[in-house]
């Protein structure tokens, strides 16, 4: 017995005749007759009562037809399901994040995504890149989302934009009001910086000692608002990714960093070997929400230069 016995079936079932039947599945009668006999062979039943007014159920084959439909629909369903998957219009993305990704393009993207793919479930995971990449490597999460690339053989970095990286100052701090200020004025300000375990802040760190100081961290989060709220405050200066200066903060100014070879460039990290079309789905439409953020940051930041 298979599927295809089956729907043959359940069209002569419904159809009460051999003739009509083949007519509606678009074949010669002597095929689908011997399709049904195979099928009584096979469960050593008889299905059909023949006779010159047509092809009546019999009590057995009453008893088939209430699972047959019930087996080719879950059929239907489970074909139907397969091929939005493989079209990315259904399934799930696992998505590895570190919380300063979340002021750029990223969440404008995931609501247009759930809006368009409404079938398309997807979770975050906060990690840092090394823990996102160990979670791409063990089948955890999809994708993850860093201000880093890898070098791991495994797996594969896409960069999603250029960021650099920016000073956060008080409002009152005497370097607030300059255009472009060097690591090296910043030597004696306290720093209250983003993880330290990050590889952006790790690289952070080293420059700052390469160009002759230690910085003292007075603090240090995962979260971009208590670091804001801090610098804000007067408590120590920072240095974070561009995208964090697109909203304004109260009594926080973001000042350009005169250091060519330090950024913040965004990068999705996703397994080497792996086609997922959901994933690639979301990322086309996170490139397209992309150029238009940037359109806008760029926009707003010559309003407010003109407007200087």
């Amino acid at each position: 017995m298979d599927i295809r016995q089956l729907r043959y079936f359940i069209a002569v079932a419904e159809e009460g005749n051999f003739s009509r039947a083949a007519e509606r599945l678009h074949m010669s009668q002597p095929p689908l007759s011997q399709q049904i006999k195979a099928l009584e062979d096979s469960l050593g039943v008889t299905l059909f009562m023949r006779g010159r007014l047509g092809a009546r159920l019999t009590r057995a084959g009453e008893a088939l037809l209430v699972r047959a439909r019930s087996i080719v629909n879950d059929c239907d369903s489970v074909e139907k399901l397969v091929r939005r998957v493989a079209d990315g219009l259904e399934g799930y993305i696992r998505i590895g994040i570190i919380n300063s990704v979340m002021y750029g393009p990223l969440p404008r993207t995931m609501h247009l995504f759930q809006k368009r793919n409404p079938e398309v479930e997807w979770t975050l995971h906060e990690l840092l890149p090394d823990r996102q990449q160990e979670a791409l490597i063990r089948g955890q999460i999809d994708v993850g989302f860093a201000c880093s690339s890898t070098e791991h053989r495994e797996l594969r970095s896409i960069l999603i934009y250029p960021q650099r990286l920016v000073i956060a100052l008080s409002g009152s701090h005497p370097l607030a009001g300059r255009r472009c200020v060097t690591l090296r004025e910043l030597a004696h300000d306290p720093f209250v910086l983003l993880n330290t375990q990050s590889p952006m802040i790790r690289g952070i760190l080293a420059a700052c000692v390469r160009d002759g100081f230690e910085p003292r961290v007075l603090h240090e989060s995962a979260d971009p608002e208590t670091v804001l709220s801090l610098v804000g405050a007067g408590v120590g200066i920072s240095i974070l990714p561009e995208s964090l200066s697109t909203t304004p903060r109260e009594n926080v100014a973001f000042v350009k960093m005169d250091e060519q070879v330090m950024n913040a460039d965004l990068y999705a990290t996703v397994r080497l070997d792996d086609s997922l079309p959901a994933l690639e789905r979301f990322l086309a439409l996170l490139a397209e929400v992309t150029d238009a953020w940037r359109r806008e940051s760029s926009d707003k930041r010559v309003n407010e230069e003109g407007g200087a």
